[in-house]
């Protein structure tokens, strides 16, 4: 969940850094007034920039890049990983990081949608009467909106790596630690990275600022509204008309009015899917996932010389094909596993299913309409959340165990919500039935 930090004080010893042997062939040192023989040294390390200036050490750079020896910071970023940064950093570069003080932190996940990223990008206006403008650095385009404490970042990660998912990256860059302060996350020195307690309050700062966002609809259409109607969207869809600053309360009221008519005309004639709420599921959803269970190994289940049922893709002439077959008896509890010979399996037309309402459709169609692909995407979106979490819960309790205590205690598994108890009850009743098999 963290990315970048910035601190204008690391605290270390000048000459040890200068001399310190992951750092000592990187210097580079340039002279800005050859009388007075002023230098400035920076040296860079997998994504971390160490500079020397005036007796001090500045450090910025991204933990996760880091983490990834500099490489990329588009796959999932724990908490736990951050404290195993945190702590290699410490240990490589004598860092004091209990008096090292954080000017910046960036933190924010990387989201993976069941539509194109540019949905989003494309009907972003407005957060809090702050446009977002679309910024190009480096050969990177990316959207933001400058507030006076902190910068929201969005756009789309799979394009800046060219993966082949809609990755999606929100984040936040707080330029002003007091902002921290103001949502009481206890977070201004390095050494606070290594409290376990701040990773769920900064992932519901995601999400809160997320719902502030304004977007618009572009799928929507405009043949469909009445002449009122278009005179709202219109000035909804334009983030001039929320740029006001210094407002008397009876313009505040009118904004106000204003908003919620034009997101009730986005919601009685949407065409497309609700991606507004989606996003917000799957970034409420990921932040919870970073901040409680950690450093997923997949684990990939190999069947050999197993075959499942025939599909209507299946060549109907495959003759002594064998099938993996069980049967339960409820009476016994006890499961009988044998193998069947099936000679030239007889396949039957299928009748294809809306993916959404489960009702027959034409087998040229995924869907009967808009409002079951909506249907659709959702309930994946919640099925994933649980999913993912349990997955999670059950690779990472051991290494939690494992893990040296920090400034902050030994790390604990966090309590887990009443929903979030019956999921693992759920698997764990599941597997028990495995086991009696």
């Amino acid at each position: 969940m963290i990315d970048g930090i910035k601190t204008y004080d690391l605290k270390v010893n000048p000459d040890h850094l200068e001399r310190n042997p992951y750092l000592v062939e990187s210097w580079n040192t340039t002279v800005h007034n050859a009388d007075a023989i002023i230098r400035h040294e920076l040296a860079e390390y997998f994504g971390l920039k160490f500079q020397l200036k005036h007796g001090k050490v500045r450090l910025q750079g991204s933990l996760h890049k880091y983490r990834n020896a500099g490489r990329h910071n588009y796959d999932d970023f724990t908490a736990v990983d951050v404290v195993e940064v945190v702590r290699e950093l410490s240990e490589q570069f004598e860092i004091d990081t209990a008096t090292t003080l954080l000017n910046n932190v960036e933190f924010g996940v990387n989201v993976v949608l069941p539509f194109g990223v540019s949905l989003v990008l494309d009907n972003l206006i407005t957060y809090k009467g702050t446009p977002f403008l679309k910024v190009i650095d480096d050969g990177m385009s990316y959207y933001q909106s400058v507030k006076s404490h902190f910068i929201i970042k969005i756009y789309d990660k799979g394009k800046q790596f060219n993966l082949p998912d809609n990755v999606l990256r929100f984040e936040i860059k707080v330029i002003k630690m007091q902002y921290l302060k103001t949502k009481n996350v206890p977070l201004r020195y390095l050494s606070d990275l290594l409290n376990m307690a701040i990773y769920e309050p900064l992932g519901n700062i995601l999400t809160e600022v997320y719902e502030g966002i304004l977007f618009g609809d572009n799928t929507l259409d405009e043949k469909r509204l009445t002449a009122k109607e278009l005179e709202t969207y219109l000035r909804g869809s334009n983030p001039k008309t929320w740029e006001v600053s210094n407002a008397q309360h009876s313009e505040w009221k009118k904004l106000q009015r204003l908003e919620s008519s034009f997101k009730d005309i986005l919601e009685r004639h949407r065409t497309g899917v609700n991606f507004r709420s989606v996003v917000s599921e799957l970034i409420r959803a990921k932040s919870l996932e970073l901040s409680t269970f950690y450093q997923v190994e997949e684990s990939v289940l190999k069947l050999e010389n197993v075959h499942f049922l025939p599909t209507e893709n299946q060549d109907e002439k495959t003759q002594n094909v064998h099938y993996l077959h069980f049967s339960y008896s409820v009476n016994s509890g006890q499961t009988d596993s044998s193998i069947t010979t099936f000679s030239t399996p007889v396949i039957k037309p299928k009748i294809k299913l809306c993916s959404g309402c489960g009702k027959p459709i034409e087998r040229d169609r995924k869907y009967h309409s808009i409002e079951c692909e909506q249907r659709r995407i959702e309930r994946n979106v919640r099925s994933n959340t649980q999913h993912n979490f349990r997955k999670r819960y059950f690779n990472n309790l051991d290494k939690i165990k494992n893990m040296p205590p920090t400034l902050f205690g030994a790390i604990e598994p966090p309590k887990l919500t009443e929903q979030q108890n019956e999921w693992i009850n759920k698997e764990l009743k599941k597997n028990y039935r495995k086991n009696q098999i």
